[in-house]
C-alpha cells in the first residue's frame, strides 16, 4: 500500500511574551482530516533563522 504525503508550514514570530504561531494549526488539522488525511507529526523548526520559524504539520492518506 503507497501513501503519499502533505506538508502544512505555518510561520512563527518572536512576541514579547515569547513565540506564537501565525495561524491557527487545528484548523487545519480538522480540515484536512475531513479530506481523507492524517496527522501524523508536527516537526519544530522554531531554532531556525528569524525568517525562517516555523513548525510543519506532515500528514498521510492513501494514494488515490
Amino acid at each position: 500500500m503507497k501513501y503519499e504525503y502533505y506538508i502544512k508550514s505555518i510561520s512563527v514570530k518572536s512576541v514579547r511574551e515569547g513565540s506564537v504561531l501565525e495561524e491557527n494549526y487545528e484548523r487545519y488539522i480538522i480540515d484536512l482530516a475531513a479530506k481523507g488525511w492524517r496527522f501524523i507529526q508536527l516537526v519544530n523548526l522554531v531554532d531556525l533563522t528569524p525568517n525562517n520559524r516555523r513548525i510543519d504539520l506532515i500528514f498521510e492518506r492513501k494514494q488515490q
